[in-house]
């Protein structure tokens, strides 16, 4: 079975950290705006090449290519250095998602300080077509007032499976408004082809002065019914650590199809902590449909 998307509920834990640093007024990062302004953090030492996307509400993003040549990082499969992983015989690569624009049903709140928030109802992904072997796709948790978060992933296909390449955050509240960019470095192997149940990975983003480790575990596969469809899944369970600037811990659970490359359910709880101001996150979510539309 080949899996691409388990890993991304990594983004949860990064959507809470700037939504923390918005609310202490800081951010660990090169530039700290005053409030009511934009703080743009740029730390991407990786050799990803330069690209320009859309994300939702028009704003447009860029993946910058880092100063410095990729070294070896600690990504593991199964325990073992990711760049000795082989894929079992006959085990199919996964592929890129269809393009287009999906829906979640989605409940919980988040709390910093003496603050508490709630995504809106239906939050959408949109995953853009392909370009080479790397896709982006951006996840709106976004309000009617435009306060909240918008997640911009980009990963890369390759036949030993899918590698996180950048995490982008941009987060406004009424407190002001920020911008994180998370790193691989390298490009991690978060989803080998031919995971199975009892098997995991290993590997690190980085950024903002902050250093997230995360660890997935394939547990176990399962049948759930997605607009009136039923849909084989892997449970995957994921524990991020943050380290640094910003510091604690976010877990979730997710049902992640390998036929149509999408996370169909998931239940993430984060708890960080930021200049001595502690945040938690509670949140659900569920695919409407299998189709984008």
């Amino acid at each position: 079975m080949a899996f691409s998307r388990p890993f991304l509920k990594t983004l949860a834990a990064v959507a809470m950290v700037a939504l923390v640093a918005v609310a202490c007024g800081g951010g660990g990062g090169k530039k700290t705006a005053a409030k009511g302004t934009t703080t743009s953090v740029e730390d991407t030492s990786t050799t990803v090449a330069d690209t320009s996307t859309t994300a939702a509400g028009g704003a447009t993003a860029t993946t910058k290519a880092g100063a410095r040549t990729a070294t070896p990082s600690g990504a593991k499969v199964n325990g073992q250095p990711a760049n000795n992983y082989q894929p079992p015989a006959g085990a199919k690569a996964a592929t890129p998602a269809a393009p287009g624009t999906y829906k979640y049903d989605t409940s919980g709140s988040s709390s910093f300080g003496t603050q508490s928030s709630s995504p809106p109802p239906v939050t959408p992904l949109i995953v853009d077509p392909p370009a080479g072997s790397r896709q982006h796709s951006t996840r709106d948790e976004r309000d009617s007032a435009g306060n909240g978060t918008v997640t911009e992933t980009t990963l890369d296909y390759q036949p030993q499976g899918v590698y996180l390449v950048e995490v982008k955050v941009s987060t406004k509240t009424t407190l002001g408004a920020q911008n994180f960019d998370f790193v691989a470095n390298p490009p991690a192997l978060a989803a080998p082809t031919g995971a199975k149940p009892g098997q995991s990975v290993e590997f690190d983003l980085s950024g903002s002065g902050t250093n997230v480790h995360v660890k997935v575990d394939f547990v176990r596969t399962e049948t759930l019914t997605i607009g009136g469809q039923n849909v084989d899944t892997m449970v995957v369970h994921q524990v991020s650590t943050l380290s640094g600037t910003l510091t604690g811990t976010q877990t979730s659970d997710a049902w992640v199809s390998p036929q149509y490359d999408l996370f169909v359910k998931d239940h993430t709880v984060a708890d960080i902590t930021a200049y001595g101001v502690k945040a938690h996150s509670d949140i659900s979510s569920q695919l409407q449909k299998l189709t984008p539309g």
